[in-house]
């Protein structure tokens, strides 16, 4: 038997609809939840999330029939989350695990469960029945199926060993010991020191804004590729990312070339030759041999790479010591023909002012020396393996740069006082001191500051230990590189950004090591190697390092810039100015030390992040960039109200009734096409119903058909009065719409009085409300929703069991979003259960039958491809057929993309029956600009008051006003419609459609005011006639458009009424091609003043 104690069910969930209870005479657990139903959720969420162990199930059905104790009132009630730090942590922490608070929901709807309900609750928790607890004796654990939350055994360091010493060894390369002295004795010590405190300032700089950024939230490994992605966004971060990894591996092969060269100069200087007289063979030779026993260190792991690098920066100390000591010895006669003299004053005034020798000048001895400083990001790199980077990289980073650069002004002026510019090094010059005198002819100096680049070496107590200290030097920074470059594209394999590079993202062991990043930054440093000389690849590396320094500096500024309220950086010693000043700075030296380089830098990471932005990838990490979007929308908005509105600067924004965008893809289409990178388009959905909202991402979907469009869901008592809101609230200040558009409501004939009334009292409000109105039509409807809901079955019951199958496997954030691509973008299939569905709808469109072709759904893909459904890739018992090869209503594809597709030599018709203040004309216009319009003609119908004698004359006056509109059209007709009489056969279809709304014989208009009356018909009879006579004007001469645009009149809410405004309507349009049905606000949308 369990003990009653020590049962435990953890969860480890913050959500209040679900709670343990442990009562005193039952100890037994309890959940209860809000509902029933919920309860059923939990469990199949349960069972797919969690694993139970030894669960005595026998005994808990034994135990159903006791009741719990007490009242309802004496249950655990749920209440609102205490405020605690796993809240707010990431879906997918690996450094602890994420709870979720209550939903608004969960906390309004709650109720407690009755003590009936308590036999559900009870065999909820009977999840193994299999399981004999008897057996075991053991205690039941619920544990994680997924390897996502098993922590991860890292190595972690402190602030001096992952980031100080790192930093210092990386920074001190060989050029402290071979460059430094020369650099001295051409700048001389004054603009020398400026070039350090330049360096510097660079260095301090980025430091600063990088110590702002990591401190403005917890961050993961990745180092500079992580802090500048979160912060500008995947297409700087990527871009960098790749280059960054790709320069650090280059820079491996450097360092370990630099550490070969020494030792091949020193092999020489004892007549030993490797390979063969080529030193270049020893270089790739000892090169190889290096970088492979760096490889095996590196892949021990961090905690003997940490202590290499110890031992490294012993050896390094000890150099630099030696150094010391020696320059304050007296020199001897040959370290004085050399160029060393002691430390004096007058050597120090010598040594101040600059001798540029062999064309050397400031900004290119600035560019030799900063690579020197570079290194700064090792502490950084490395993020992933310190206990806590938000302290350890500003300190750690800050104090590194204090000390070398110290360093560096040190041993430059130790070099500057007591080392001769250039000497003749003849042991026989020494009597008479002519050893410093190079003028002399047939002198040659080969010594001192200028020519020896080994000088330190000589001045030093003991020569060896300098060449120990460059070898030291070379190998850190070669070993730095080695371990950053691996762990930086790691982290940008695990984001996928770009694609097939998921392979190197796996990890190795329990320090989670990137095995296959050290192959490949291995395989690259051999490539290099084997070059044997990195002359022309250095500047290009020195400038990716300092690009990444540049977007550091601009990653501070830009979210400083950008004022959002996450940006808090615990980091106060920063300045968004001195930052980008920081940034200018770097650009500037990457032009001073080769200005080719900088452009082949900026070329490459432009190249990338193009391509990043072109590949949008399904990221979302709250960069700066989206926070300037905001800022500036807000700002130009505000900006807007202060500008008067100009008929010049006249724009149609749509407000488009769609109803979920999805089943009227036409009337979406056709807005977009108009509006499309010119105005405002906004799709709505009125609910009139309790649904519970569901999931379907409707911005997705209009991404994938290209529209730029706003999406906005209200929820109404009716549908007149939600549109009524929407018409008055939606848009900010001068950003809303001023057009409404609506589909035809093509069964106003036989629906309900009340519906037919909201539809046209929908119309009269958005005239009340100033807006013009557009009505589509299409001969087949414009509603697809039978289609897409059961067909497509956008709501699956099912897809919540896939979901809970697809998350247990996750592995990390890139799974997470690779599984939600697959969501959106994965085919639709239908099963046999709903087969029936699909026939239904055949029948439903006998009229036409199923018979399209392949490449005919092609067109049709688009809006499919971004709906939710996820339980297909898990179904193997059922038949399943695919949507793409099953023959689709070719009448249904061709009304869903009758706007998706370019026409051909068509005619689009604009009827301009009545002034409306232009935008019947404008419109049309807007359409032809359009890429699958515009090979379409144009022709305007305009009629007329005048008699056949004065319709010439209408003609001419017209083509000028529509020359002065810039309006092209290839034909203009005049008519007039009030000297014939409709055709019998015409009015004989017309009283057939108003049939169901007129008046009775048994009826009267107090009983049916909404009817049509025999006075009101009477009242209106030349209205009739003259909507009979343009019906069959339509019929003669647009029968065969492509699409037509006509204008309508306004009804008169004094002898208008519904059905006989309605007959109007679909009179003119019935049976037509596409026809929008267009009436402006009567104020002008065309100008022809300049």
């Amino acid at each position: 038997m369990v003990d009653k104690n020590e049962f435990k069910i953890d969860l480890n969930n913050n959500c209040t609809n679900e709670q343990i209870v442990k009562n005193d005479t039952d100890s037994r657990p309890t959940m209860f939840y809000t509902s029933l139903n919920e309860l059923e959720q939990e469990e199949t969420k349960t069972k797919s999330k969690f694993n139970v162990t030894k669960l005595n199930s026998s005994e808990l059905l034994n135990k159903t029939d006791q009741k719990l104790p007490g009242s309802p009132e004496q249950l655990t009630t749920p209440v609102d989350a205490l405020p605690e730090l796993d809240n707010y942590r990431n879906l997918l922490s690996l450094t602890g695990e994420a709870k979720s608070r209550p939903t608004l929901q969960e906390l309004q709807n709650y109720n407690r469960l009755s003590a009936s309900d308590t036999d559900s609750i009870k065999k909820h928790l009977i999840l193994n029945e299999s399981a004999d607890l008897n057996k075991n004796n053991e205690t039941p654990q619920i544990t994680l199926n997924s390897t996502q939350n098993k922590p991860v055994d890292v190595v972690k360091f402190g602030w001096i060993k992952g980031v100080l010493i790192r930093c210092i060894l990386n920074i001190f390369g060989v050029m402290i010991f071979l460059r430094v002295s020369w650099i001295v004795g051409q700048a001389g010590l004054g603009l020398m020191t400026l070039i350090i405190l330049l360096a510097t300032l660079v260095t301090v700089i980025t430091a600063l804004s990088l110590s702002a950024i990591c401190t403005n939230g917890e961050i993961r490994g990745g180092g500079a590729y992580y802090l500048i992605s979160r912060s500008l966004g995947p297409e700087f971060g990527g871009a960098i990312g790749i280059v960054f990894s790709f320069a650090n591996a280059v820079a491996a092969a450097m360092y370990t070339i630099g550490f070969s060269e020494t030792v091949v100069s020193l092999l020489r200087d004892y007549k030993i030759e490797i390979v063969n007289s080529n030193p270049v063979n020893d270089v790739r030779l000892i090169g190889l041999i290096t970088v492979l026993l760096l490889l095996g260190v590196a892949l021990i792991g961090m905690k003997w790479e940490a202590k290499v690098q110890l031992f490294l920066l012993g050896i390094l100390v000890l150099a630099f010591i030696n150094f010391m000591i020696g320059s304050f010895t007296p020199p001897s006669a040959e370290k004085e023909v050399k160029g060393f003299v002691g430390y004096s004053m007058k050597k120090l005034k010598e040594n101040f002012y600059p001798d540029y020798r062999n064309g050397e000048d400031f900004p290119h001895l600035f560019g030799v020396f900063f690579p020197a400083v570079t290194g700064i990001l090792a502490g950084a790199n490395i993020s992933g393996n310190l206990k806590n980077p938000q302290k350890a990289i500003p300190k750690g980073t800050i104090l590194s740069i204090i000390i070398t650069s110290i360093i560096y002004l040190l041993f430059s002026w130790m070099c500057g006082a007591s080392i001769a510019r250039e000497t003749t090094g003849d042991i026989n010059d020494l009597v008479n001191k002519s050893y410093l005198d190079c003028s002399r002819e047939n002198v040659t100096c080969k010594d001192g500051l200028l020519h020896n680049y080994h000088i330190m070496q000589m001045v030093s107590l003991w020569g060896p230990i300098i060449t120990a200290g460059i070898f030291s030097a070379s190998l850190s920074s070669a070993l730095a590189s080695l371990v950053s470059a691996p762990k930086v594209f790691k982290a940008v394999c695990e984001d996928k950004i770009f694609p097939k590079i998921g392979y190197f993202a796996v990890g190795r062991g329990k320090d989670n090591e990137p095995l296959r990043g050290y192959i490949l930054t291995f395989i690259i440093a051999i490539l290099f190697i084997l070059i044997g000389d990195l002359n022309a690849i250095a500047p290009i590396i020195s400038n990716f390092f300092l690009m990444s320094y540049a977007l550091v500096n601009y990653s501070c500024f830009d979210n400083s810039l950008a004022k959002t309220p996450g940006w808090r950086p615990a980091f106060k010693y920063y300045n968004k100015w001195v930052s980008l000043f920081g940034a200018l700075l770097c650009i500037t030296v990457m032009f001073l030390i080769q200005w080719w380089a900088a452009l082949i830098s900026f070329i490459i990471i432009g190249g990338l992040h193009i391509y990043v932005k072109q590949s949008k990838p399904s990221i979302n990490w709250g960069s700066s960039t989206q926070a300037h979007i905001f800022r500036r929308s807000l700002e130009y908005s505000l900006k807007l109200m202060n500008i008067e509105e100009h008929v010049k600067n006249y724009r149609p924004n749509f407000l488009v009734l769609t109803g979920p965008p999805t089943t009227r893809p036409a009337l979406c289409d056709l807005a977009s096409a108009i509006t499309k990178n010119r105005s405002l388009l906004v799709c709505a959905n009125i609910i009139t119903d309790n649904s519970e909202k569901n999931n379907i991402d409707y911005y997705a979907w209009m991404r994938k058909r290209k529209y730029k469009s706003f999406y906005t869901e209200l929820r109404s008592s009716s549908f007149r009065t939600g549109a009524f809101s929407l018409m008055q609230t939606v848009g900010i200040g001068k950003l809303r719409p001023n057009t409404l558009i609506i589909g035809f409501k093509n069964d106003w004939q036989v629906d309900k009085p009340e519906n037919v009334i909201e539809y046209f009292e929908l119309i009269n409000d958005a005239f009340i409300l100033q807006y013009g109105i557009c009505i589509l039509r299409l001969d087949g409807g414009l509603d697809y929703s039978d289609l897409l809901d059961d067909v497509l079955n956008l709501r699956d019951s099912s897809s919540s069991e896939s979901e809970s199958e697809t998350d247990s496997s996750m592995q990390n954030l890139g799974d997470l979003r690779e599984a939600n691509l697959k969501k959106q973008n994965i085919e639709f299939l239908i099963s046999k259960q709903n087969k029936t569905n699909l026939d239904k709808i055949k029948r439903k469109n006998s009229s036409v039958s199923f018979i399209s072709k392949l490449n005919e759904y092609e067109k049709f893909d688009p809006l499919i491809d971004n709906l939710t459904s996820n339980k297909y890739s898990f179904i193997k018992s059922t038949e399943l057929i695919k949507l793409k090869n099953t023959k689709i209503n070719q009448g249904v594809l061709q009304g869903i993309n009758i706007f998706h597709r370019k026409i051909q030599n068509g005619f689009v018709d604009v009827w301009w029956l009545f002034d409306d203040g232009g935008l019947s004309v404008l419109l049309p216009y807007l359409l032809l600009q359009k890429k699958y319009w515009q090979k379409c003609k144009l022709r305007i119908f305009i009629q007329t008051k005048n008699t056949n004698a004065n319709i010439s004359e209408e003609q001419r006056s017209m083509a000028t006003l529509l020359s002065k509109f810039r309006i092209e059209f290839h034909d203009l007709i005049v008519f007039s419609t009030f000297n014939k009489k409709p055709q019998a056969s015409s009015i004989s279809i017309y009283e057939k459609m108003i049939e169901n709304w007129r008046l009775k014989s048994n009826e009267t208009p107090e009983q049916y005011p909404l009817k049509i009356s025999d006075m009101n018909y009477k009242q209106n009879i030349e209205k009739i006639n003259q909507q009979l006579i343009l019906r069959e004007l339509l019929v003669e001469y647009s029968q065969n458009s492509s699409f037509i645009f006509i204008t309508i009149s306004v009804p008169s809410r004094l002898h208008t009424c519904a059905g006989l405004y309605l007959s109007y309507l679909d009179l003119i349009s019935y049976q037509m091609p596409p026809m929008l049905m267009i009436r402006g606000n009567q104020n002008s949308v065309l100008t022809y003043y300049s």
